[in-house]
């Protein structure tokens, strides 16, 4: 709690001493927009991964934080879950970045709970307009909770990404969810002796939910021409297809001959009992039902 505190000093500390700095950026940078004048050329390109929890993200994460690949790596940023090498510096050209940035981060720490970006009255607009100062690749790990749906096809249709979507099994990513969530184990460690119970209006209002987020952003980033792929966590760690997302993530075949492509973390669980269980108990109420009909499927826009 010490060490807390303490940080929480040294960034108010930071925070003060860049704040003229950054309100002088703003303002010039307002003046510029205002007369209509451009602003130095900064070479810098975003990456949205968009996806769900469970589907592979951490895992994708740490081929990208290989120093080969030459990313700026951001991971789960809007929702407070990653403290990028970006924060600090982002409080010189966006007043009080870090400080504000440091209250939701300590906030979603102590109750474990994701708080949409907005809610910390951080600007997701100026956020990403001040990192596309920064030079370089910079990728963030985006899930529907993390930003408002508006804010984000905001985002989306005015930066234009190039944007990975992600998808995985509905059935087979809530059993690993809630897993993760009965165990407090959520990478690295086998569950396989864990199981849990699916309600159906639960698997129902998931499959609802998320399905209607990724048709949303899907239609956004083709009506605002985004460079786009979709994969499937299935096949996600295929070596082929690992080689193409890497390629176009980094949008660099040389960085990706340099990688290490095996990922770091592996699936948890290899037994699906509790799908099983699942798909007994439909059975019972005259419900047959398979693995596949879970499939989250890719939508053509």
């Amino acid at each position: 709690m010490q060490e807390k505190y303490l940080k929480l000093y040294r960034t108010i500390i930071y925070n003060l001493r860049f704040l003229p700095r950054a309100i002088g950026h703003r303002c010039k940078k307002n003046l510029r927009q205002a007369l209509g004048k451009p602003g130095r050329p900064v070479q810098s390109r975003l990456v949205f991964v968009i996806s769900f929890p469970r589907s592979g993200t951490t895992a994708l994460g740490s081929l990208l934080q290989q120093p080969e690949a030459k990313m700026n790596y951001h991971g789960e940023f809007f929702a407070f879950n990653h403290w990028s090498q970006a924060v600090s510096p982002l409080s010189k050209t966006y007043p009080l970045f870090s400080l504000r940035f440091f209250i939701g981060h300590f906030r979603q720490k102590r109750k474990w709970k994701y708080y949409c970006y907005e809610a910390s009255r951080l600007s997701p607009d100026k956020t990403m307009s001040a990192i596309m100062e920064i030079p370089g690749d910079h990728v963030f790990k985006i899930f529907p909770f993390h930003l408002s749906d508006k804010a984000l096809t905001d985002l989306i249709e005015k930066y234009r990404p190039d944007i990975m979507f992600l998808r995985r099994n509905h059935l087979d990513r809530l059993v690993s969810h809630r897993k993760a969530m009965a165990t407090g184990t959520w990478h690295g460690v086998a569950t396989e002796g864990v199981e849990v119970e699916i309600p159906v209006k639960l698997i129902n209002k998931y499959m609802e939910d998320y399905v209607n987020f990724y048709t949303l952003m899907k239609k956004t980033a083709v009506a605002s021409e985004c460079k786009i792929i979709d994969i499937e966590y299935e096949h996600l760690f295929e070596p082929e297809t690992t080689k193409k997302v890497l390629e176009f993530i980094t949008g660099d075949p040389a960085r990706v001959a340099a990688l290490n492509i095996k990922p770091r973390t592996l699936k948890q669980d290899t037994q699906d009992l509790s799908q099983q269980a699942f798909f007994e108990k439909l059975a019972k109420e005259g419900i047959q039902k398979e693995i596949s009909d879970f499939d989250f499927r890719k939508i053509e826009v």
